[in-house]
C-alpha cells in the first residue's frame, strides 16, 4: 500500500483547517485486489500517525493508528509480543459514501517501522502542519 503525496490541495490557505489538506492519492495490491483512491489526507493525520509509530518502535507494543478525517482510509498497526506486526485497516473509495475494502497486511515486522517513519517524516519536512486548531 502506498501514499503518494502530490501537493497542498489548497496551497493558497496558510491556516490549520485549509491549508494542512494534501492532494494524496492511495494505491494498495492487497492480495487480489488492486485499489486506487483519489484521496485526501491532513498533515496532522500523518503526523499523529508517524508518532504512533515511534512511540511503537521504542515500546514495542501498542498501536499506531491512521484515521482520515473524511473516511478515505482507516489503518491500525499494532506491535505483536513475538514483534510481528498485524496491519489492518480499511480504504472507502467515496469519502465514506462508495465501495469498502477492509484488509489486513501480513508479513511485516518491528524493523518495517523506520522505513515508515522515514517516509512520513519526509511528507512533514515538504508539507509542515500549519496553524493551531
Amino acid at each position: 500500500m502506498a501514499v503518494r503525496v502530490l501537493g497542498r490541495m489548497h496551497p493558497e490557505c496558510d491556516d490549520y483547517w485549509d491549508g494542512n489538506w494534501l492532494v494524496s492519492p492511495v494505491s494498495a495490491r492487497l492480495g487480489g485486489y488492486a485499489v486506487q483512491i483519489g484521496a485526501a489526507l491532513r498533515v496532522d493525520e500523518l503526523r499523529e500517525f508517524r508518532l504512533g509509530l515511534e512511540r511503537l518502535d521504542r515500546r514495542l507494543r501498542g498501536e499506531a493508528v491512521l484515521v482520515s478525517m473524511e473516511n478515505w482510509i482507516a489503518l491500525t498497526v499494532r506491535c505483536l509480543p513475538n514483534g510481528s506486526l498485524s496491519v489492518a485497516g480499511e480504504l472507502d473509495d467515496d469519502m465514506g459514501s462508495g465501495n469498502s475494502l477492509s484488509f489486513a497486511i501480513a508479513g511485516l515486522d518491528q524493523t518495517d517501522i523506520p522505513g515508515m517513519v522515514t517516509a512520513l517524516v519526509a511528507i512533514e519536512h515538504a508539507y509542515p502542519v500549519l496553524g493551531r486548531p
